[in-house]
């Protein structure tokens, strides 16, 4: 796999994310000054972005998985299919798909490595189960990816027995012959019948895709609710405290 080497280390030493710089604060003066303070942060956030090695292993990795989509989905490889030249190809996208999967699984480890603690790596805990739902979102892509190549190259030998099959059964002197023209309708109707099916579950792997990004987000909802009803009841046990000392230095008051 030409480069996958690599792509695997740029993963491997992907942290869990750089620090993000907090802008300059505006006075309430606002001038050419502070404005100019500001517009240098933020190019400074955007450098720093570009940076993060995690940002940019899923660049690359969302630009391969695009790059499969694109070839795997193209009219051009449904012909190769049905004139039984296209299993180089296949293999190609197979071993490409299989490629963007290790910098996945390495990526996936950078992540967890932050998920204990994000604090340590200058992140917080909704950056991290961000990352950790693209992640999820990148592993169903190529469990569709995987489905459909399976399903091309079983379509292609159903394509491929149909022509041995015509081939074979055709008589020098006349026509086909009916064994010859039943198989031949058997193959091309099993071939036809393979093909809804990869549709079918093409579709089944959108909704599937679509699902998971709902309960990413209700993920995230509730990672915030979670995190505020924490401060609030950090809140709670402090004012707790003050009233117990007080209680307690109104105790000893009276008991002098």
């Amino acid at each position: 796999r030409s480069g996958s080497a690599g792509r695997c280390e740029r993963a491997k030493s992907a942290a869990s994310g750089a620090r993000r710089p907090t802008p300059p604060r505006v006075s309430q003066g606002g001038g050419r000054r502070e404005t100019t303070r500001r517009s240098g942060g933020n190019r400074r956030a955007s450098t720093m972005a570009a940076a993060d090695p995690y940002v940019l292993v899923e660049d690359e990795i969302r630009s391969g998985l695009e790059n499969i989509e694109s070839r795997l989905y193209d009219d051009k490889l449904e012909n190769l299919v049905r004139e039984n030249t296209a299993t180089g190809t296949l293999k190609s996208l197979q071993n490409s798909l299989e490629s963007a999967e290790m910098q996945i699984t390495e990526l996936h480890k950078a992540v967890r490595a932050s998920f204990a603690s994000p604090e340590k790596f200058n992140l917080t805990q909704r950056q991290v189960e961000t990352r950790k739902k693209q992640i999820d979102a990148f592993r169903v892509t190529t469990a569709k990816f995987h489905d459909r190549i399976n399903d091309l190259f079983e379509a292609e030998r159903l394509s491929k027995r149909a022509q041995q099959a015509s081939n074979k059964n055709t008589p020098a002197r006349s026509g086909p012959s009916i064994v010859s023209s039943y198989m031949n309708d058997e193959a091309s109707s099993a071939y036809d019948h393979q093909m809804l099916l990869m549709k079918q579950q093409d579709e089944d792997l959108d909704s599937l895709g679509m699902a998971a990004q709902r309960v990413g987000q209700m993920g995230l909802q509730i990672g915030e609710e979670i995190e505020l009803q924490t401060n609030v009841i950090g809140e709670l046990e402090d004012d707790v405290d003050t009233t117990k000392a007080r209680l307690t230095a109104a105790r000893n008051m009276i008991n002098k």
